[in-house]
């Protein structure tokens, strides 16, 4: 009997501590139905309103910063400014270097045609005075031109 009596006692300590969790889930319902959620369209309007807003904000930026990137490499050279300015300073010195050397030849010629020209006066000169001293020469070399039919 006293297994009996100790197993009521632990049956109704059981069903005690039952009714007690009954209360509380009775009391956490009424309160669960007592409280309201509003889920309208309206608060989700407004989400997404800010939300679009936040976004359009941020788009905005964007589209500044890649208009301001985009005049950039507009401005931008490939190569360097000090770079263009040494380039152009060497093809000016070495067109002008050619243009002289260019001259250098005109004259050479010029001065080789002189010469030349020089030359042959001082041959002829020098054949006048060759025949004049010898005259026998002088009137061989004339046969020996017209017998080559040289006018």
């Amino acid at each position: 009997m006293k297994k009996l009596d100790e197993i009521m006692e632990l049956m109704a300590d059981e069903m005690q501590d039952f009714q007690v969790g009954l209360l509380q889930l009775k009391k956490m319902t009424g309160e669960l139905q007592n409280r309201s959620i509003p889920i309208s369209t309206e608060v989700m309007e407004e989400q997404l309103n800010f939300f679009f807003q936040k976004q359009q904000e941020k788009e905005t930026i964007a589209v500044e910063k890649l208009a301001a990137i985009d005049e950039k490499l507009k401005n931008a050279y490939i190569l360097p400014k000090n770079l263009g300015i040494i380039f152009g300073c060497c093809l000016i010195l070495l067109i002008t270097f050619i243009g002289y050397l260019s001259f250098e030849v005109i004259e050479s010629k010029n001065d080789t045609i002189e010469a030349h020209q020089v030359l042959e006066k001082e041959q002829v000169k020098m054949y006048d005075r060759y025949f004049s001293e010898n005259p026998e020469i002088n009137e061989a070399f004339k046969n020996w031109l017209q017998n080559q039919n040289i006018p």
